[in-house]
Order: structure tokens, then sequence, then C-alpha cells
């Protein structure tokens, strides 16, 4: 097989395994089955172990010693920091979305938490957690900043941060999410901006409570 084709299987592996990492099939803490997922994948063990070690420079994954590959679990530390950063990107993306994106990119926007109703059946959790994903990656889409949309793609900040789920409830976050339509659909980027931003630190103080709380246990 030529480097070529060996780099496409690669590449084709280390897709399917962040979507695997993103939609809650591999899990953090899990160790990872190299055979399992060869046989899974229909891959040799080869474009395998060259994507879990992009991966783990990635920081999506651990190698530890003689163990393997573990999916890297977050600490709260590092979750505030990744919340820090979504608020700081996203806020500059849904900015310039209000200036940028097409009127039929917004009417796709603003269809994004169409249909839920509260409180959610398990069904329903999961397409909300869909949405979620959906509508923040669209934000950055179509900002019409291709750094930006680089910079989501390469880093995988967005999938880091939800390895544990949705960090607060829908009832809480849809009423933000439907604020945040109203002001794309009014071009009103200074206050999308602020909402975002707003949005994204909420959930970091979910993290920063839980590290107060562990400092105050050790006292």
């Amino acid at each position: 097989m030529s480097k070529i084709e060996n780099k496409i299987l690669t590449d084709l592996v280390y897709e399917k395994l962040k979507v695997m990492i993103d939609d809650g099939v591999l899990t953090p803490g899990q160790k990872i089955n190299k055979l399992e997922l060869s046989k899974m994948l229909g891959v040799s063990q080869t474009p395998i172990n060259d994507a879990l070690s992009r991966l783990a420079g990635e920081k999506f994954l651990e190698q530890r010693s003689r163990q393997g590959y573990f999916v890297r679990a977050f600490s709260d530390e590092e979750l505030v920091a990744l919340f820090e950063m979504r608020g700081a990107l996203e806020g500059m993306a849904i900015r310039l979305c209000c200036e940028n994106a097409t009127p039929d990119q917004i009417e796709e926007l603003s269809r994004c938490f169409e249909g839920f109703s509260f409180p959610l059946n398990e069904k329903t959790y999961m397409d909300y957690v869909h949405a979620d994903k959906n509508f923040h990656e669209k934000v950055i889409r179509y900002s019409g900043n291709s750094i930006l949309w680089e910079l989501s793609r390469t880093s995988g900040y967005m999938i880091k941060s939800n390895m544990k789920g949705l960090t607060r409830p829908p009832e809480e976050t849809y009423p933000e999410h439907v604020a945040m339509i109203q002001t794309l659909k009014e071009r009103n980027g200074d206050e999308a901006q602020h909402l975002m931003i707003q949005h994204h630190l909420r959930s970091r103080n979910v993290f920063r409570a839980k590290l107060n709380r562990k400092e105050l246990n050790t006292l």
C-alpha cells in the first residue's frame, strides 16, 4: 500500500474516532481496544496506531506506559479554561455571523431549537444535545472567518468541553439559545457577542463552583 493510501486511511480512522468520542461511544477514562477497532473499521493496526498517536498528541487521548491508550478525562481546571476559550472564540464568531451570514444561514440557525417542549424525555434530551452541538458549530462556520473555523476543527475544543455531556440542563440553556437566535435575526452583533460570552461563562462557573467546593473540603 502506498504512503498516500496509508495517509488517507489514517485520516479516515482519525475522523471516525473523533466522532466516536464526540458522540459518547468512547467515554472519558475508557481504554482503547485496538483489535476491536481494527475489526470494526475493517483496517489494519497501522492506521489505527497512527490515528491514536495523532489523537494523543492533540490531547483527546492519553498514552499510559505499558497500558495503552485511554480517552482523556479533562479536569475541572481544564474545563474552566475550555469554556473561557469557547466564550472568547464563539463570542466573536456569533458577532461575525450577524455581519456575514446569509439570510438562509440565519434562517437555518433559527430552526436549530424548533419543536422542543419541556420536560424532555430520553429521546428528546438526546435531540437537544445534537441541536446544541449543531447550533454552536454552525455559528462558527457561518461567521465567515476561515481561521476561526479551522481552529475549532484542529483544536477540537468543542468536543473536549462536551465530553462529560451537557454542563447545564436544557431548561436553563434553551432560553439562552433562543435569545441568541433573536439577536442573529436582528443582526445585533454587540448583544449577540455578549449573550454568547455569558452563555459559556455560566457553564464555566459550574466547574469553578466544583473547584471551590474541593478547596473548602481540604481546609
